[in-house]
């Protein structure tokens, strides 16, 4: 194996509150038939925010991802260079705000081209949405502040997501949902379930013989999710890094076992729970694992359990509860949907939604049933958490906080988590809230509260992101010549960076990426490989067709007798059926009945009838 490991230079934080737009900036975006794609990283290099990556080809231009960062560092993406109209579609690969969180900008700005979709799954979609207004809320705030403007609004907003083009795991030519691109871009996109999060994804994009694959946000660990989808192999691989210094996590499901145990034994004591956290995705992972765990409670002590859900982790339960039926929810969900008739498996007597409980906030913390209570955010720089928080430290001589995610720097919940590490009595933090009463602080203001450490624990078991030797797996799967590390810290890149060196046997380029420096792929798979895993071809080879050059395709147990005498004239009868079907498939997905195996059949029988005729037509001619 020959290898080299580059390390690009940073530019530097981007500090100011507005964004990096406009101006002239020297990139060097060179793509022809040698290099197909350019991947230019404008957020998301060596860091874990602002996820932000464009990616040119000879007839477009594409963004995957969008996000908004959330602890130091600049807060948007860097979007210099950029002209109006420029950005022809948008991938996203799951909903996280340090991944779509910026999206309402490219609307403010003009960047998307009249048509250009925003590509994603369909609970993505509906995350995103409950996300980006929760997000527009507190940018509104943060803008109030001398000197500042809001850089984008509710029209944005509303703009953007109108749109999305919602999805399946699911390969697909992009003219399927770019009808302005060019007749001449060949662009096919497939998006895999990277059991990240509800409709989370990994994405490869295959382009004149070339692919790359995006890892989005690796997991693998959850209870309520499918496993990883394999991704095909790709010639260049972008691979988040996020635990990219750790071999193995701690068991998920000991993990799991010790939270419970820690909430359920400092209730029944007496003691307040806090468990900030994600409202998408580790809200409803605890609301899960409590619903499994508290049938084996005494009847007496799951009378007086208290477990309520705040903030955003409100609307987001409902969204996983709507979308817990299909493909995107483990297989044991969807069964025990099936077997229970329970159409809410994230929910349980015993936990309310704070907007629907009867009684205020205020009430809650003066009940004689100790309160666990899950909010957002998890790092504790906004949302709920913080002034649930700070009303423990003023009400409570004794309180459990529970620390269950990544804690990013600048943040309240590193400093929490640092002062475990440094073994202190009690650490001062300033927390962004003035308490249920005293409204919403300026950004950069708050209370000053301190601590105590013996309130904390810190699980590091349930992190949604994988480590290393699932990236390993991953990255082997690909079997890329280049691999690009991004969404990480620089020590874990570079540790990580090590790993793949030292085991991943196809790789002859690891590179550190550094925001606004681009880098090009070559093509390095056999054409007919390509070729071989566009979308059309998979469904021929499904259907038991045989594809060889000149001969009769079979479809089902019926044979059309057609010869096709350019291989490329048989996949653009096959893609023709998909185009065909596309628009109609939307639709029913959404507003049907169907099942996805309903819809599936509906496909083959209609690709089968859609095929029959293209080849009879081609034999008339």
């Amino acid at each position: 194996m020959s290898e080299a490991i580059q390390e690009s230079d940073d530019e530097g934080s981007q500090n100011e509150y507005i964004p990096r737009v406009g101006g002239e900036i020297d990139l060097d975006i060179s793509v022809d038939s040698e290099s197909p794609f350019v991947v230019i990283p404008r957020g998301g290099a060596k860091e874990i925010g602002r996820s932000c990556y464009q990616v040119e080809t000879r007839n477009g231009t594409y963004l995957v991802d969008v996000g908004l960062n959330q602890g130091d560092g600049g807060l948007f993406p860097d979007l210099r260079g950029l002209d109006e109209g420029q950005i022809d579609a948008v991938f996203l690969t799951h909903a996280h705000i340090d991944h779509v969180g910026s999206l309402p900008l490219l609307e403010s700005h003009n960047f998307l081209s009249d048509q250009a979709p925003v590509i994603t799954t369909r609970p993505t979609a509906a995350l995103a949405d409950t996300l980006l207004r929760d997000s527009l809320k507190l940018h509104r705030r943060a803008t109030q502040k001398p000197g500042r403007e809001q850089q984008y609004s509710e029209t944005d907003l509303r703009k953007v997501i109108d749109r999305f083009r919602p999805c399946g795991y699911q390969a697909a030519d992009l003219s399927a949902h770019v009808a302005h691109i060019e007749d001449t871009e060949t662009l096919h996109f497939e998006f895999g379930n990277a059991a990240h999060l509800l409709g989370s994804a990994w994405l490869a994009l295959t382009v004149d013989g070339s692919r790359v694959v995006f890892s989005g946000d690796i997991g693998g660990r959850s209870n309520h999710l499918p496993e990883i989808d394999e991704p095909p192999q790709a010639d260049a691989l972008f691979l988040e890094s996020t635990y990219g210094d750790t071999h193995s996590h701690t068991s998920a499901t000991d993990t799991r076992t010790d939270i419970y145990n820690e909430a359920i034994d400092a209730a029944t004591d007496g003691k307040p729970v806090l468990i900030p956290c994600f409202g998408v995705g580790r809200s409803q992972e605890l609301l899960y694992m409590f619903k499994n765990r508290v049938h084996t409670l005494p009847e007496e002590d799951r009378k007086q359990l208290n477990v309520v859900y705040d903030g955003m982790a409100q609307s987001a339960t409902d969204t996983y509860n709507e979308h817990c039926r299909s493909e995107f929810a483990a297989e044991s969900i969807r069964n025990y949907i099936v077997n229970s008739g329970d159409q809410q498996p994230f929910l349980f007597d015993q936990a309310s939604a704070a907007r629907r409980m009867p009684m205020s906030r205020e009430e809650l913390l003066e009940a004689d049933e100790t309160p666990i209570i899950i909010a957002p955010s998890g790092m504790l720089s906004g949302g709920f958490s913080p002034t649930y928080l700070l009303e423990f430290c003023q009400r409570y001589d004794d309180a459990r906080v529970i620390l269950c995610g990544y804690q990013a720097e600048g943040t309240p919940g590193r400093q929490l988590e640092d002062a475990i590490e440094e073994d202190l009595e009690r650490v001062g933090v300033t927390l962004p809230s003035n308490g249920l009463n005293g409204g919403i602080p300026d950004e950069g203001e708050g209370t000053r509260v301190k601590v105590p450490v013996s309130w904390i624990s810190r699980y590091h078991g349930l992190s949604a992101h994988a480590a290393r030797n699932t990236l390993l797996q991953f990255a082997r799967q690909v079997s890329p010549s280049q691999v690009y590390l991004i969404h990480g810290e620089q020590e874990q890149q570079e540790k990580m960076a090590q790993h793949l060196r030292d085991n991943l046997d196809s790789v002859s380029e690891i590179q550190l990426t550094g925001m606004m420096h681009p880098v090009s792929v070559s093509p390095d798979l056999p054409e007919e490989e390509i070729v071989g895993d566009r979308p059309a071809k998979r469904i021929l080879d499904e259907r038991g067709a045989d594809i060889e050059v000149g001969d009769s395709a079979q479809f089902g147990s019926d044979a059309v007798h057609g010869t096709l005498s350019e291989f490329s004239d048989q996949i653009e009868a096959l893609e023709l059926a998909l185009r065909t079907l596309s628009g109609q498939l939307a639709v029913e997905r959404h507003d049907s009945g169907f099942s996805e195996e309903d819809i599936r059949q509906i496909v083959r029988d209609e690709m089968d009838e859609i095929v029959r005729e293209a080849v009879e037509e081609n034999q008339s001619n």
